[in-house]
């Protein structure tokens, strides 16, 4: 049984984004007192994938990188708060468990990554050299079998007005305002007038904003970062295109700085029915390990226990009841999959 006290010691262990030879060097002795085979995927100089039972049909994965201010975990009731609960070590704690259980029984192969919160590196390169039947990533669904995963396109603007003093402000000449301008005409785009019957609508997400300092002084720029969350059918092209437009008409200039394509599974597919029979139906609003998966061949849903809305903030917190739910499903749903 999977107990919260498991989960506290993961969740102690700091393990941001580039910082995962903690997280890694635990993995490994777990798995060596429980005298289970792995091998090392290295990934840069000091850090690696973590595979057990390379290329098997079936494959779970989670990551093991976090993202966000470091706060401890805290019990409360049944409750765990603290930074990577559940993104992602609530899934490290049932793939570990879910090896204890069935070890060398079941074909399924177990991954754990390093770098999802960044480029992705650990999935991307796995993904190079593995395919499998079938995979499921481990991520907070509310318990949702997602077959859908939104895209999301990052573009860096830079707005430029005239430098003055701050008494002389006019929203002419000041790039601060002209940024909240162009910002608010984006809302006029018409890919944001599509919904998606798994993921809602297409969505702005001002990610930075950032011009002037503290003196009393109009800055001469201003930046911002902004993810056009968009949805499978949709692509980037075109939404860059309505983009350009707006661009133009406010003397704008702009540069990607991040592209992932969204993705979609059939829910008619056999594994994905044979999951719907213990979890209900989702979609994804956000990028996973799965999309570098899906873009190589394998047909991936997403998985895992707690709200997606409280990943990366001060509120990330999850039930250990449903971690527990999560194991139990993926428990029926791998032996399943392996008659």
């Amino acid at each position: 049984m999977i107990k919260i006290e498991e989960l506290v010691e993961l969740a102690k262990i700091r393990s941001e984004t580039g910082y995962e030879s903690k997280i890694l060097q635990y993995i490994e002795e777990k798995l060596d007192t429980l005298n289970i085979n792995y091998e090392r995927m290295p990934i840069d100089e000091e850090r690696y994938n973590i595979i057990v039972n390379p290329e098997e049909r079936f494959m779970v994965n989670a990551h093991l990188d976090t993202v966000g201010e470091y706060f401890p975990p805290e019990i409360e009731n049944d409750i765990l708060w603290g930074r990577g609960v559940m993104d992602d070590k609530a899934g490290v704690l049932i793939m570990l468990k879910l090896i204890e259980k069935y070890k060398d029984s079941l074909p399924v192969s177990y991954v754990f990554f390093v770098d999802e919160e960044e480029e992705g590196k650990g999935s991307k390169k796995y993904a190079e050299k593995y395919a499998h039947d079938f995979a499921i990533t481990m991520e907070p669904t509310s318990l949702r079998v997602c077959t859908a995963e939104a895209g999301s396109l990052e573009l860096e603007f830079e707005f430029w007005g005239k430098a003055m003093h701050g008494s002389c402000a006019n929203k002419k000449d000041n790039a601060i305002w002209q940024g909240i301008e162009f910002i608010n005409s984006l809302k006029k785009l018409r890919f944001l007038n599509e919904e998606h019957k798994l993921l809602g609508k297409p969505e702005i997400n001002v990610e930075m904003f950032d011009g002037g300092d503290y003196l009393l002084a109009v800055p001469e720029s201003a930046k911002a970062l902004i993810d056009f969350i968009y949805l499978p059918g949709q692509t980037a092209v075109a939404i860059i295109d309505e983009v350009n437009k707006i661009s133009k008409d406010h003397n704008v200039n702009h540069m990607i700085y991040d592209l992932s394509p969204p993705f979609e599974l059939s829910p008619r597919k056999r594994r994905v029915r044979e999951f719907l029979k213990y979890a209900e139906l989702g979609g994804f609003r956000s990028w996973s390990d799965a999309q570098n998966l899906v873009d190589k061949g394998t047909p991936t849903v997403v998985f895992g226990p707690g709200e997606l809305k409280n990943a990366h903030t001060k509120d990330e917190h999850v039930s250990i009841k449903d971690v527990i739910k999560a194991y139990n499903i993926l428990s029926k749903v791998l032996n399943e999959w392996s008659k």
